[in-house]
């Protein structure tokens, strides 16, 4: 694998795990997303709407994202770049139809893993750490899980993790191992098994 791509609620633990990944192997890189809108900068690459217009015109951008009232975008260099000099970028994903745009704009062999917390673990993570959006974060964690529902996930995932039962150290030496050593897809089944139980029902039918 040349790339990882986590997938997950917010507060699922996505900068967490990819914070010890990094820390654990300097190969491991966090994909830095393009950003226009408003709110917090940290992490990201913050553009303007004419750069982020100039930059699809160039085809650069892999997929894009509009969520809190924002444009989150993946430029195509953030993830090559880092790639010719022989590290592994970590992207961050927050819904199943922009993972499935990244995968399939790029030839990379990604190892896809899905992070999940039940519901009132995201609640209580984002008041501890001080959101001030708490009621947003929900709504996506809702967004999230309705989407996990409502989507066919056969060959999709290669890992899932609860991260308020597995240590973000542990995760990441699974993560790191299976970079390594790649194991077939989860099974649709294998993945809902682990996640907070809800009432599962197959995926809506294509049109």
């Amino acid at each position: 694998m040349t790339a990882v791509v986590l997938y997950g609620p917010p507060t699922a633990g996505k900068d967490t795990v990819t914070a010890a990944l990094c820390a654990a192997d300097a190969r491991f890189q966090l994909l830095t997303k393009l950003k226009q809108g408003t709110g917090r900068p940290t992490g990201y690459r913050v553009v303007t709407e004419d750069e982020l217009r100039e930059l699809r015109q160039r085809r650069r951008i892999l997929v894009e994202t509009r969520r809190y009232g924002n444009i989150y975008a993946v430029d195509r260099h953030s993830l090559e770049e880092p790639q010719r000099h022989g590290l592994v970028p970590v992207a961050h994903m927050g819904n199943i139809t922009d993972l499935r745009t990244l995968l399939a704009n790029t030839e990379t062999q990604w190892l896809r893993v899905l992070l999940w917390v039940p519901r009132a673990v995201c609640e209580d993570r984002s008041r501890q750490r001080g959101d001030t959006d708490t009621v947003k974060r929900l709504k996506a964690w809702d967004e999230t899980a309705q989407d996990i529902l409502d989507s066919d996930l056969r060959d999709l995932f290669d890992m899932v993790m609860r991260t308020d039962t597995v240590e973000p150290r542990e995760a990441a030496e699974k993560i790191a191992a299976m970079v390594e050593s790649p194991a077939p897809a989860r099974l649709p089944e294998e993945l809902r098994a682990v996640l907070e139980p809800v009432t599962w029902r197959p995926a809506r039918p294509s049109r």
